[in-house]
C-alpha cells in the first residue's frame, strides 16, 4: 500500500507504507492508548511460567555473583544486565507505562516542565548549554589525580568552545539551529565522559565491556587457524580482517533474532525525544557504533529517498563520526586500549548529532518526525545459520573493500609524496627530523602530511595537546583525513612505542582518530548510499565533504571533552 506525503522541495511523492494506517502519533492519541491499556496484560500461562523460570534462574545466579563475585571483573555490568532483564520480563506482563513512566511523567510535568514553561524555550536550552559548559570548566579546574595540569585541561575546554564556534560559524542558516539538539547533545557528551572517565563504577563497566568485546572478536582467530593452521599474531591482515567477517556474521544473527532492531529502536526513541531529531536520523545515530557507516543507513532503507537534506547530512555525519564494532579489534591491537576506543565511540554519538544540526539545521518537514520505526527486512534469513552465512558474505565483501581501499590509497599517497618530496629535495628543503612513518633513504623528504601538519597544528592544540607535540599530532590527524584511520592509528602506535608522544597526547589522539571521516570513506558513502537511492546521488555528493568534515569535528570535540578530565 502507498500513501502520498508532501516533501518540501520535491512536490508530491509516493512513499512506501511502512506503518499501519491507524497509527497515532499525536499526544492526545498516546494518552488515549495509555488509558485503554490495562496495568496487567493477559498472556498465556505457559508464557508466564517460562518468563518466571528464566527470571528465577538468572536471579539464583545473581545471588551467587553477589556472594562470590563482588571483587571480580564484570560484577557491575552483570548487576545492570540483571536489572534490565528483570524489567524487560516484567514489561511482558505489566504495563510499564502505567507503573513507571506515567508517574515519572507526571512528576516531570508538574516540576521541571512547569518551571521551564515560564521561560522561552530557547532560553531554557541556552541555559542548559551554558550550565554544561560551566560544569565542564569546573571539571577542568578541579580534577585531581591526573598527570595533566590545570592549564592543559583549560586548553581542552577552550577547544570545546572553539569547535562549537566552528560549527555555528559555518552553519548553513544560523537562525534555524535547534538549540535543544545542541544543548542536549553537548550535555550527554559531558555526562558520558563524566561517568566513564571520572567514576569508578562507570570505568569498571566500560573496562569490562571493552575487554569482553576484544576477547570475543579474538575468537575469529580460531576460524582462521582451522583453515590455515597456526598463524602469526602481529599482522594487520591476520588480526583485523577475520574479525570483520566474524563480527558481521554475529550481528546478522542478532538481527535475525530481533535484538538489533529492539536495541536500536529503543536508543533511537530516547535520542529522538531528548534531542528533537527525526526518527530516521536517531536510529542511524544509535546504530553507528555497532554497524558500519553504510550499514547504519540500511536500517532506515525505505526512508532514504525521502529524507530532507539535513537528515541526509546527519546520516552521513554519524557514519563518519564513529567506527563499527567490526574494526574495533584492529584499533585495539594498535592502540592497546579498547577502553579508550569504546568510550570515544559512545561520546561521539550525541556530539555528531549536535554538530551536524548546527552545520545543516533542519528547515524542511521530515517524514519520520516524531516516530521511530525500523522496517522489517524483506530478505529475512530462513534461520540463524542462513543469517550467519549472509553476514559472513557481507563481511567478506567488506574485507575486500577495505583491503583494496587501503592498498590503493596508501600507494597513491606514497606516489604523490614521492613527487612532493622530490620537488623540495631538488631545492634542498627537508624535514627537521627523520619521518618514522616513512623510514628509508628519503625519510627526511617533505611529505604532504608534513605540510598539512602546520594547518592542523591549531586543531591539535585545541584538543589539549602541548605546543611542543601539536605539530606531530597535527601530522597524524592529517594522515587520518587524507588516508584513513588505520594508517593514522598505526603511526600513532609507532610514535608511542618510540616515545615521541607522551601519554596525554596519545590518549587525546586515540579519541580524535576514532571515526571513519576521511576522503576514502567519503567516496564509499556517496557510492553506496547513491546505489541505494539513485535519485538522491546529487544531494549526497553535495553534502559528503561537509558531513565528513563535521564527522572529524565531532571526534575532535570528543577528544577535547575527554581532555578536560584526563
Amino acid at each position: 500500500m502507498e500513501k502520498e506525503a508532501p516533501i518540501v522541495g520535491a512536490g508530491t511523492v509516493q512513499v512506501p507504507e511502512v506503518l499501519p494506517e491507524d497509527a497515532v502519533f499525536d499526544e492526545e492519541g498516546k494518552r488515549r492508548l495509555q488509558e485503554e491499556k490495562p496495568l496487567f496484560g493477559k498472556r498465556p500461562a505457559r508464557a508466564v511460567a517460562v518468563d518466571l523460570a528464566i527470571w528465577l534462574l538468572m536471579t539464583a545466579y545473581a545471588v551467587a555473583v553477589f556472594i562470590k563475585g563482588k571483587d571480580k571483573d564484570g560484577f557491575h555490568l552483570f548487576t545492570v544486565v540483571w536489572a534490565f532483564v528483570t524489567l524487560r520480563l516484567l514489561a511482558r506482563h505489566i504495563s510499564m507505562s502505567k507503573l513507571i513512566y506515567d508517574p515519572l511523567g507526571k512528576v516531570w510535568t508538574s516540576t521541571i516542565r512547569a518551571a521551564a514553561s515560564k521561560f522561552p524555550s530557547w532560553l531554557v536550552w541556552a541555559a542548559l548549554l551554558a550550565a554544561t559548559l560551566v560544569g565542564l570548566l569546573l571539571m577542568a579546574i578541579f580534577t585531581t589525580g591526573r598527570p595533566s595540569t590545570v592549564g592543559e585541561r583549560l586548553q581542552s575546554w577552550g577547544g570545546v568552545l572553539f569547535f562549537l564556534m566552528i560549527a555555528a560559524g559555518s552553519s548553513r542558516k544560523f537562525k534555524a539551529i535547534n538549540l535543544q539538539t545542541v544543548a542536549v547533545g553537548v550535555f550527554f557528551q559531558f555526562i558520558f565522559a563524566l561517568i566513564v572517565l571520572r567514576t569508578t563504577a562507570g570505568a569498571n563497566i566500560f573496562q569490562w565491556i571493552s575487554s569482553f568485546i576484544t576477547g570475543f572478536l579474538k575468537y575469529s582467530h580460531n576460524g582462521l587457524e582451522f583453515l590455515f593452521g597456526p598463524v602469526p599474531n602481529q599482522n594487520f591482515v591476520i588480526n583485523v580482517l577475520p574479525a570483520i567477517i566474524f563480527f558481521c556474521a554475529f550481528i546478522s544473527i542478532v538481527y535475525y533474532w530481533g535484538g538489533m532492531q529492539y536495541a536500536v529502536q529503543k536508543m533511537g526513541a530516547i535520542m529522538m525525544h531528548l534531542m528533537d531529531t527525526s526518527g530516521a536520523e536517531s536510529i542511524v545515530a544509535a546504530a553507528s557504533p555497532f554497524v558500519g557507516q553504510v550499514e547504519n543507513a540500511m536500517l532506515v532503507l525505505p526512508f532514504i529517498e525521502y529524507m530532507t537534506k539535513s537528515e541526509l547530512h546527519a546520516v552521513m555525519t554519524c557514519g563518519f563520526a564513529t567506527i563499527s564494532g567490526s574494526v574495533l579489534l584492529g584499533y585495539v591491537l594498535i592502540v592497546g586500549d579498547s577502553y579508550l576506543i569504546l568510550t570515544a565511540c559512545i561520546m561521539s554519538i550525541p556530539a555528531s548529532l549536535a554538530l551536524t544540526k548546527m552545520r545543516y539545521p533542519e528547515e524542511e518537514e521530515s517524514l519520520t518526525k516524531g516516530r521511530v520505526v525500523v522496517p522489517e527486512n524483506e530478505d529475512k534469513a530462513s534461520n540463524f545459520l542462513h543469517a550467519a552465512a549472509n553476514g559472513a558474505a557481507t563481511g567478506a565483501q567488506l574485507v575486500i573493500l577495505i583491503s583494496a581501499t587501503i592498498l590503493a590509497i596508501v600507494a597513491l599517497y606514497q606516489a604523490a609524496n614521492g613527487l612532493v618530496g622530490w620537488a623540495f629535495d631538488i631545492i634542498d628543503i627537508h624535514r627537521d627530523s627523520p619521518d618514522p612513518a616513512n623510514p628509508g633513504p628519503h625519510d627526511t623528504w617533505i611529505s604532504i602530511t608534513y605540510i598539512l601538519s602546520f594547518v592542523f597544528y591549531p586543531f591539535a592544540w585545541c584538543l589539549g595537546v602541548s605546543a611542543s607535540q601539536a605539530r606531530l599530532a597535527g601530522e597524524i590527524m592529517a594522515q587520518k583525513l587524507l588516508l584513513n584511520e588505520f594508517v593514522a592509528f598505526q603511526n600513532l602506535g609507532d610514535f608511542n612505542k618510540a616515545g615521541r608522544v607522551n601519554q596525554r597526547t596519545f590518549q587525546l589522539l586515540a579519541f580524535a582518530l576514532c571515526g571513519f571521516a576521511n576522503l576514502g570513506s567519503t567516496g564509499i558513502q556517496v557510492s553506496a548510499l547513491g546505489a541505494i537511492s539513485p535519485k538522491r546521488k546529487k544531494d549526497l555528493a553535495e553534502l559528503a565533504v561537509s558531513a565528513m568534515l563535521i564527522g572529524n569535528l565531532s571526534t575532535w570535540m570528543t577528544a577535547a571533552v575527554a581532555g578536560c578530565m584526563i
